[in-house]
C-alpha cells in the first residue's frame, strides 16, 4: 500500500554537474528497489489493462487515480515490475509525497532544470514513474506536457488522487476491492491478520464476519489493511462492532509504513487541498448519507443551485473524494465508507453544521419516501421500488430517529407510513413497527388526527398478521381514540377491528361492525377501505354458508381498476378519512389490491364448492402477486390454492401439493407470521402426512427452507389443478330450495349417513365449516333435524 522510499539515486546518480558523473549518461535499467509492497491481491484485470496501455506508443501519460488507500502505488509497482520481467526498460520511479515545486519533476530524470532534462532525455526509451504526486500536480502539469512533446519516446506513470488535465492524459481508474466470501478483499484482510489470530477467521461464522467488515470498508485496502491490524484476542466481530458504530477502522503497528498511511484520516489529510465552501457544504451533505444519492438530493441536503451544485461535485469526483456511479434514476455519487467516517467526524465537531446536515438528509428521505409511496399508488414495478427501499434503509432509519429525537412526530409518521408497505408488509424492517407505536403514541398525546389512526392502522395490521391479536386490539383502540371526530378514519378502524373479530371466531359482532364500517366508508367515497371491509364481510359470510357470499367481494372489484390508466395515473383509491377533506393517500399498489380481493374471491368460492372457479380465481391472484406481493398475501394465496386443489383419494398431485404447504409454511416462518387462519388446511395436511412418505415431507420442507416469494409462487402456478368431479356427483338431481353445490353437496352426503366429521375428510374441509353449511341447509330446507333434511331431499327427487 505504500510507495517505496527511494531516492533518485537509487537508479540514476544525482551529481552536481561538472562534479563525478555526468548528467547525460543512458538510464540505467534495472528492477525496483526500496521496500516491497506485499502481495497483490486481485487486481488482475487491472494489472492486464495497464499493462497494455504501458506498452501501447500511443499512450505517453497514464495517470493512476482513485480514492486514498485506493492502492494505486502498490498496483504501479506491481505492472512496472511485471514489465521489467519481460525486457530490459529503462525505468525511473520517485516518490514525491514529500516534494515541493516543478523541481521535483526535473530531479525524477535526474536533471537540475527542464533544459537539461530534455537534452539528457532526448529521444531515449524511457519510463518515468511519479508516485504520489498529489502535492506537486498543480505545479507539475505544464512542465510534463512539454517535457513529453521534446522527448517522443519517453512514457509516463503518474499516481495521483487528482488528475493533471494535459492533453496527453489517459486517466486510469482505480477502485476498492470486490467484497464478499472468497474476494481479493478478504484474502487482503486474512493475510493482514495477526499470525496469533487469524486461525479462528475460517471456522464458524469467521469467513462471513471478515465478508461484512470488507463490505463495511467499500473494499477500500488501506482500511482493510488497517482493520486487519486491530483484531486481536476480541477477535473480527469487536472490530465490526466498532465500525458499524461509526469508528475509524483502526491505526498502523507497521513501523516501516509511511506517517501518511497511519490511518485513513492521515491520508486524507496528505496533500490536500483547502476546501471551497460549495465543496465543503457538499461534503456536509453526502457525510451523513450512506447510500449513494443523486444531484437533487445531493443540491437539496447541501442548499446549492443547479450550477454550483454540479460543478462541486465534479471536483470533489476529481479529487477522488466521491465515487460515482449510474443508477435507476441518473448519476449517483456516494463518499467511500472510510471517507465518510473521517469526514462525518469532522462535522460532529461543528454543532449547527451537523443538525443543517441531518435537517436536510431527513427532507431528502421524506421526499423519497413520498415517491415510494406514489410509484405504488400508480403500480410501478413493486420489485424495483423495494430494490430502491433496501438500499436506503440505513438512511431510513437515521432519519427516523433524527425526526424522532428532534421531537418531530409528524414528520416521522408521514415517512413510515409512506413506507409501510416495503418496511412492514414485505418485512423489509419490521422493527419499524415499534418506532410507527411510540411516534404515534406521542403525536396522538400532540395532536392525534387521521395521520395518528393511519399510523395506529399500519401497527394493527402488522400485529394481526404475526398472531399478536391482543396488541392489535390495543392498536386499534388508540386508533379509534385519535380518529376522534373524524368519520372517515373512524370508519377504517372499525373495518380493521371487524377483521380482528372474524378472526377471533365472533361472527356474529364482526358482522355487525363490518356493516356499519362499510356505511361509514361508503359515505366518505374510501373505495380501497370498502374494498377491504367487503373481502371481510365476503369471507364471513362464506364460512357461515351464505350462498351469496361472494357478492361484497365481487362488487369491491368491480370497483377497484385492473391497472393503471393508460395516462399512467391510476384511479386514487382513497378517500377522505378525516371526513374533513384531509387526502387519505394510500401507498398500495392497485394490483396488490386487486391481488388480494381476488384470492378471497377463490377462498369463498371454494367454501361454497365452486372448486373450478375458485381455482381461476386463486392462480389469477398468484399471477399478481408475482409482482406485487408480500410475504402475508403470498402464504395465504399458497394456502389458497392446496384447499382448492386437495381432495381425498386423489394421487395425481400430493407431492405438488406438499410442496406449496411446505413454502407457505417456510415463509409464514421466516417472516414470523402467524399460523394460516383455514381450519381446513390441518385435515389437508392430515391426510398428507398419512399418505405419503416421511422421506418425501422431508425434502419438501428442506426445499422449501428459504424460498423466495416469486418461486414459490412458480411452484403454486405449476401445480395441478382440482380434480373433476365424478359424473354420479355432477349429473345428479338438482339443487333444491336454493341450496349451494356445496351445501347440496353435504346434504347428499348426510343422506348416506355419514357424520359431520366424515363429510368433512370426505370433502377436505374442517368440520365446523361443514356444522355452517348444514346450519344454512336446514334453514333452507326449513328442516329441525338430520332426518328431516334426508326426507326433504327425498321428496325432492324426480
Amino acid at each position: 500500500m505504500f510507495a517505496p522510499e527511494r531516492g533518485l539515486g537509487d537508479t540514476v546518480p544525482d551529481t552536481p554537474e561538472g562534479s563525478g558523473t555526468p548528467y547525460d549518461q543512458e538510464p540505467a535499467a534495472g528492477f525496483l528497489a526500496g521496500p516491497g509492497f506485499g502481495t497483490l491481491h486481485g487486481r488482475r484485470e487491472e494489472l492486464d489493462l495497464l499493462a497494455g496501455l504501458l506498452t501501447d506508443e500511443r499512450e505517453r501519460l497514464i495517470t493512476l487515480t482513485g480514492p486514498a488507500g485506493v492502492g494505486k502505488s502498490h498496483l504501479a509497482h506491481a505492472a512496472v515490475t511485471a514489465r521489467l520481467w519481460r525486457g530490459a526498460v529503462p525505468v525511473l520511479w520517485t516518490d514525491l509525497a514529500e516534494a515541493a515545486g516543478a523541481a521535483s519533476l526535473w530531479s525524477a530524470v535526474g536533471a537540475a532544470t527542464a533544459e537539461r532534462a530534455e537534452e539528457r532525455i532526448g529521444t531515449a526509451e524511457l519510463l518515468v514513474v511519479l508516485d504520489n504526486c498529489d502535492p506537486v500536480a498543480t505545479d507539475v502539469a505544464l512542465h510534463l506536457a512539454a517535457l513529453l512533446r521534446a522527448c517522443p519516446r519517453l512514457k509516463v506513470l503518474v499516481t495521483s488522487r487528482v488528475p493533471l488535465n494535459i492533453r496527453a492524459e489517459r486517466l486510469f481508474l482505480v477502485g476498492p476491492l470486490p467484497t464478499g466470501e472468497g474476494s481479493s478483499a478478504e484474502r487482503l484482510f486474512t493475510a493482514g491478520v495477526g499470525p496469533y489470530y487469524r486461525a479462528g477467521l475460517a471456522e464458524g461464522d469467521g469467513p462471513s464476519v471478515v465478508a461484512q467488515i470488507c463490505r463495511e470498508l467499500d473494499g477500500i485496502p488501506l482500511a482493510i489493511e488497517l482493520a486487519a491490524e486491530a483484531v486481536g484476542s476480541e477477535g473480527p466481530h469487536a472490530v465490526l462492532k466498532r465500525l458499524r458504530d461509526g469508528a475509524p477502522a483502526g491505526g498502523r503497528r507497521l513501523r516501516d509504513a509511511p506517517a501518511r498511511h497511519g490511518s485513513v484520516a492521515s491520508a486524507l489529510q496528505w496533500g490536500a487541498r483547502p476546501l471551497s465552501t460549495t465543496e465543503r457544504a457538499l461534503l456536509d451533505g453526502f457525510a451523513v448519507f450512506e447510500a449513494p444519492v443523486g444531484l437533487s438530493e445531493a443540491g437539496r441536503t447541501a442548499g446549492l443551485e443547479r450550477e454550483e451544485l454540479v460543478a462541486g461535485i465534479e471536483s470533489l469526483v476529481r479529487r477522488s473524494l466521491l465515487l460515482s456511479r449510474t443508477g435507476p434514476r441518473g448519476p449517483e455519487f456516494r463518499l467511500p465508507q472510510p471517507v465518510r467516517v473521517h469526514y462525518r467526524t469532522q462535522l460532529a465537531d461543528r454543532p449547527a453544521a451537523l443538525a443543517d446536515a441531518h435537517d436536510g438528509h431527513a427532507d431528502c428521505c421524506a421526499h423519497f419516501a413520498a415517491g415510494i409511496a406514489e410509484g405504488l399508488r400508480r403500480g410501478h414495478d413493486v420489485a424495483q421500488l423495494l430494490s430502491l427501499v433496501e438500499t436506503r434503509l440505513p438512511d431510513l432509519r437515521t432519519a427516523t430517529r433524527h425526526l424522532r429525537g428532534r421531537g418531530d412526530h409528524t414528520a416521522a409518521l408521514r415517512l413510515l407510513t409512506a413506507l409501510e408497505v416495503p418496511l412492514l408488509g414485505h418485512g423489509l424492517a419490521p422493527e419499524a413497527v415499534e418506532e410507527l407505536a411510540e411516534s404515534a403514541a406521542a403525536h396522538r398525546a400532540e395532536a392525534g388526527g387521521p395521520l395518528t389512526a393511519q399510523a395506529l392502522l399500519a401497527v394493527a395490521r402488522w400485529r394481526l398478521e404475526h398472531g399478536s391479536q391482543r396488541r392489535a386490539e390495543e392498536a386499534l383502540d388508540a386508533a379509534d381514540a385519535a380518529a376522534a371526530g373524524h368519520p372517515g378514519a373512524r370508519a377504517r378502524v372499525a373495518a380493521l377491528s371487524g377483521e380482528l373479530l372474524r378472526r377471533r371466531g365472533d361472527p356474529v359482532a364482526a358482522d355487525l361492525l363490518l356493516g356499519s364500517a362499510l356505511e361509514g366508508l361508503c359515505a366518505v367515497g374510501d373505495t380501497l377501505g370498502a374494498a377491504m371491509a367487503r373481502r371481510s364481510q365476503s369471507l364471513l359470510r362464506a364460512a357461515l354458508g351464505d350462498p351469496e357470499a361472494e357478492q361484497p367481494v365481487l362488487t369491491a372489484l368491480a370497483e377497484q381498476p385492473a391497472v393503471p390508466g393508460p395516462s399512467g395515473t391510476p384511479e386514487v383509491m382513497s378517500g377522505a378519512p378525516g371526513g374533513g377533506g384531509e387526502a387519505w393517500a394510500d401507498p398500495v399498489s392497485p394490483v396488490a389490491v386487486r391481488a388480494s380481493l381476488l384470492a378471497a374471491l377463490a377462498r369463498v368460492r371454494g367454501t361454497l364448492g365452486r372448486t373450478d372457479e375458485a381455482y381461476e380465481d386463486v392462480r389469477e391472484s398468484m399471477r399478481l402477486l408475482l409482482c406485487t406481493g408480500g410475504p402475508a398475501e403470498v402464504a395465504e394465496a399458497l394456502e389458497t390454492l392446496a384447499l382448492v386443489t386437495a381432495h381425498p383419494g386423489d394421487e395425481a398431485q400430493p407431492e405438488a401439493l406438499a410442496r406449496v404447504l411446505a413454502c407457505a409454511e417456510s415463509i409464514r416462518r421466516r417472516h414470523g407470521l402467524a399460523g394460516a387462519e383455514h381450519p381446513e388446511l390441518s385435515a389437508v395436511t392430515e391426510r398428507l402426512r398419512k399418505g405419503l412418505d416421511a422421506g418425501v415431507l422431508r425434502r419438501s420442507r428442506r426445499g422449501a427452507q428459504g424460498v423466495s416469494l416469486h418461486d414459490a409462487l412458480i411452484a403454486g402456478l405449476f401445480a395441478p389443478g382440482p380434480r373433476r368431479k365424478p359424473a354420479a356427483r355432477t349429473t345428479g338431481p338438482a339443487a333444491p330450495h336454493g341450496l349451494t353445490p356445496r351445501q347440496h353437496e353435504i346434504a347428499l352426503l348426510v343422506t348416506e349417513g355419514m357424520t359431520n366429521r366424515q363429510i368433512g375428510t370426505e370433502l377436505g374441509i374442517s368440520e365446523w365449516t361443514v356444522t355452517n353449511h348444514l346450519r344454512a341447509v336446514m334453514q333452507k330446507l326449513e328442516c329441525g333435524s338430520r332426518v328431516q333434511v334426508v326426507r326433504a331431499l327425498q321428496r325432492a327427487r324426480p
